[in-house]
C-alpha cells in the first residue's frame, strides 16, 4: 500500500512537471528560426521539410547580435548558403531555445537530400529520394558519398554552429552535419 502511494505520487509529480514544461512551438515548413551561439550572438536556420516525425533543417551561414532583429532581413538570411543540415527532432523549438523569427519559402528542390540504405553484399546499396517515394540502385560513388538517413537531436546542430564560431571545440561528429550540396534529391531523381 505504501509502495503504491509512493508510485502514484511519483507519477503525479512527473505528469505535473510535464504539463508545466514549456511547450514545443508549432513548426511549419518555411519557418525561419534562431539558434543561440553565445550570450551575444545568434545564428539562423530554416525548416525545409518534414519526414515522419522529424524536421529537415538547414543552418545558414549568418550570424547577428542579440540586439539585432533578423526578421527584418529574412530574404537576405534565406538566400545565404547553409553550413549545416540535418533531420532532427523538434525538441529545441521552445521559448528561450530556438525561437521562430519569421517565414519564407523553403527551397526543397535545392536542399532536400537523397539517402542510401542497404549493403553491397546483400541486394546492393540503394538510393532513395527524400520522401522515400523513389528508389534505385546506387552507383559505387553514390554509395560512398550519399549518407544514410539519420534523425538526430537538434543539439548536435547547436553545438556544431557554436564550434564553427569558436565557442566550443570542434568534434569529428560535426562533419556529419555539414551541408552537402551535391546530394540534392531533385538532382538525383530527375
Amino acid at each position: 500500500m505504501v509502495l503504491e502511494r509512493a508510485f502514484e505520487a511519483h507519477h503525479s509529480i512527473g505528469r505535473l512537471m510535464l504539463n508545466n514544461a514549456r511547450s514545443v512551438s508549432d513548426v511549419s515548413i518555411g519557418d525561419v528560426f534562431t539558434i543561440p551561439v553565445d550570450d551575444q550572438r545568434r545564428s539562423a536556420g530554416q525548416v525545409v521539410s518534414e519526414y515522419i516525425s522529424a524536421l529537415y533543417v538547414i543552418i545558414l551561414d549568418r550570424i547577428f547580435g542579440t540586439d539585432e532583429d533578423p526578421s527584418l532581413r529574412l530574404d537576405d538570411l534565406t538566400g545565404s548558403e547553409p553550413l549545416f543540415s540535418r533531420l532532427i527532432f523538434d525538441s529545441r523549438f521552445r521559448p528561450g531555445m530556438w525561437e521562430m523569427i519569421g517565414h519564407a519559402a523553403a527551397d526543397s528542390e535545392r536542399y532536400l537530400p537523397a539517402f542510401t540504405y542497404g549493403a553491397a553484399e546483400l541486394d546492393g546499396v540503394k538510393i532513395t529520394n527524400f520522401s522515400g517515394s523513389e528508389v534505385r540502385h546506387a552507383t559505387e560513388s553514390e554509395s560512398k558519398e550519399i549518407p544514410r538517413r539519420a534523425i538526430d537531436s537538434p543539439l548536435i546542430l547547436e553545438k556544431a554552429i557554436q564550434a564553427h564560431h569558436g565557442i566550443r571545440r570542434w568534434l569529428p561528429a560535426f562533419e556529419e552535419v555539414r551541408h552537402r550540396p551535391g546530394i540534392a534529391s531533385a538532382k538525383l531523381f530527375d
